[in-house]
């Protein structure tokens, strides 16, 4: 009786079994090999940015101080934290602030670039969760960072934003679902949350003026929409309030023309709800000798900036007693 299945026919089935039992041995190698990769790019970019990147550890300080930060008790300094982006960290000499308004504030910074109203809303949120209460929170923003509608960049999820309110993003701002995701990976993982770091780092040593240009970029390119600026100014008021803060506002010069346009419709919505707003140096009175990029102050311009809002805080604190 002849048999069933020829020796051919075993011979091709062998092989067919043979090639499909190396391609799942090669998926699986290849997808190990990726996961891998994953894994040790999210262990780079965490030890980079809590070891190695000055920027990371003074964000990180920042933030540990803000949080630890409690109402001044009877007859002792107040606490103040300020709280900003670039043009803070650029604008204003921490120390010679201290030592203006000393004794009657114990002033703080956190700063983180490229953040604009609505980030600082939410990180407002997560920070008073954690226990932060200091008598005064002083927000210094552009004109065009308070009206500014696009996503935060990824280091604010990263450092600033509570896991509870990311999905509140999409209700407050409208954010499509790839919006959403791409502040839910930066929230979750340092890679994502220190991308756009690590790429600034990586051009700025092959060009080394690329960040001069990309601030000057960007001082042009923000979209204002001063109409949502009053319900922005009354949430983190209410916000405030409800923590037992007391809630200041103070524009940075930026030698911009949009900014200077912008000024007094940014500080009238910031006066009609209840917000003392000032602008401590206008534009007009700091030439070009006082920015370093056209948009940030350098060292003579941060003198004056800084004596000016140490003046507008002191008086605020008399104001409050």
């Amino acid at each position: 009786m002849p048999s069933s299945i020829s020796s051919s026919e075993y011979a091709e089935s062998y092989c067919a079994t043979r090639e499909a039992t190396v391609e799942r041995r090669h998926v699986v190698f290849l997808l190990t090999a990726i996961a891998l990769t994953c894994v040790i790019i999210e262990m780079a970019t965490a030890v980079w940015s809590h070891s190695v990147s000055q920027y990371s550890r003074r964000v990180e300080a920042q933030y540990a101080e803000a949080a630890g930060l409690r109402p001044g008790a009877e007859g002792k300094s107040k606490s103040l934290l300020i709280v900003g982006n670039s043009t803070l960290n650029h604008g204003v000499d921490v120390r010679d602030l201290r030592s203006r308004v000393q004794p009657g504030l114990d002033a703080h910074v956190l700063s983180l670039d490229g953040s604009m109203i609505e980030d600082w809303h939410f990180a407002l949120r997560e920070l008073l969760r954690k226990g932060a209460r200091p008598d005064f929170l002083l927000l210094m923003l552009t004109p065009g960072q308070v009206a500014n509608m696009a996503p935060p960049p990824d280091d604010v999820p990263y450092y600033l934003f509570g896991s509870r309110d990311i999905l509140m993003l999409r209700k407050a701002e409208g954010f499509d679902s790839t919006e959403l995701s791409n502040i839910f990976f930066a929230h979750y993982s340092a890679f994502f949350g220190r991308r756009t770091a690590l790429r600034l780092v990586v051009k700025s040593k092959l060009f080394p003026s690329f960040q001069f240009l990309a601030h000057r970029s960007m001082a042009r390119n923000l979209t204002a929409d001063y109409g949502p600026v009053p319900e922005r100014f009354r949430q983190i008021k209410t916000l405030c309030a409800q923590n037992g803060v007391n809630l200041l506002f103070v524009i940075p010069p930026t030698h911009q023309e949009s900014d200077t346009l912008g000024t007094p419709i940014v500080l009238a919505a910031a006066q009609s709800t209840g917000v003392p707003a000032a602008l401590p140096v206008p534009n007009a009175q700091l030439g070009d000798d006082k920015f370093y990029d056209g948009y940030h102050l350098n060292s003579e311009g941060q003198k004056v900036f800084t004596a000016a809002l140490a003046e507008f805080l002191k008086k605020q604190v008399r104001h409050d007693l």
